[in-house]
């Protein structure tokens, strides 16, 4: 994978951009503002992840399969003033359907951020600017890269599951019983891979003694530029603003 502007982007900056992202959109519910940061999100990703058509059809998938039921559901639940559709005794309101669709696009953007924060960012730069920039744990550290570095290795896993499931001669699934059962045994076996994966990280800390000295030595450096604390001072004048007009 290439290496794009949000790769060379420091996680220090990148994760200021991230947490205010996060925070404007939780206390914003004015829809208008929602669409505006899920756009941004989104456009940021399309120029600056350097992800493949592939990989953008997939998180559409999980974006479209997650958001659609949602925005459906909490439709028929939240509540409203000014009818809209009414099916029998059934009525769904303009206010419930604005307030669904801000609340999907919050949750949706906090997704979609976080993903493209894992993706693009190195778990040993986040070992490195947790540990020695912030001064934090290097247990802690550690824990934060271990979680980054599972993220784009299971989803790898699930796809050579999927793939070697549809290599196998079966009859298509039929009925909602038979397509849990199977949903049932991909979450398993992507599970027992997991465990297998976190096993093998302990089982390598170990052997290295992990914890053994008080105080680490870092060969890695990592360089803040300039560009990337004004790129979070301009997402943090954002969520500003969104706390201030939304």
């Amino acid at each position: 994978m290439m290496r794009t502007w949000l790769h060379q982007w420091d996680p220090i900056t990148k994760a200021i951009a991230l947490l205010s992202a996060g925070w404007a959109v939780i206390w914003t519910m004015d829809l208008a503002w929602q669409i505006g940061w899920f756009a941004t999100v989104v456009g940021a990703g399309v120029i600056g992840s350097g992800w493949s058509g592939r990989q953008w059809r997939q998180a559409a998938i999980w974006l479209l399969g997650f958001g659609g039921p949602l925005v459906l559901f909490q439709w028929l639940v939240l509540p409203g003033e000014t009818p809209w559709l009414t099916f029998g005794s059934l009525t769904l309101t303009l206010e419930a359907l604005r307030d669904s669709l801000a609340l999907t696009l919050r949750t949706l953007t906090l997704f979609l951020s976080s993903l493209l924060f894992a993706t693009t960012t190195k778990p040993r730069d986040v070992v490195v600017a947790l540990a020695h920039h912030l001064r934090l744990p290097p247990r802690f550290a550690y824990a934060v890269a271990i979680a980054l570095r599972f993220v784009p290795l299971l989803a790898a896993e699930a796809a050579h599951i999927r793939h070697a499931q549809r290599l196998r001669p079966r009859a298509p699934a039929r009925g909602l019983k038979q397509r849990l059962s199977i949903a049932g045994r991909y979450v398993l076996t992507v599970a027992v891979n997991a465990l297998r994966h976190a096993q093998e990280v302990a089982t390598t800390m170990e052997a290295k003694r992990f914890g053994a000295v008080a105080e680490r030595t870092y060969w890695r450096t990592l360089y803040i530029a300039p560009i990337g604390k004004v790129m979070a001072a301009a997402v943090f004048a954002a969520m500003m603003a969104t706390m201030m007009w939304g």
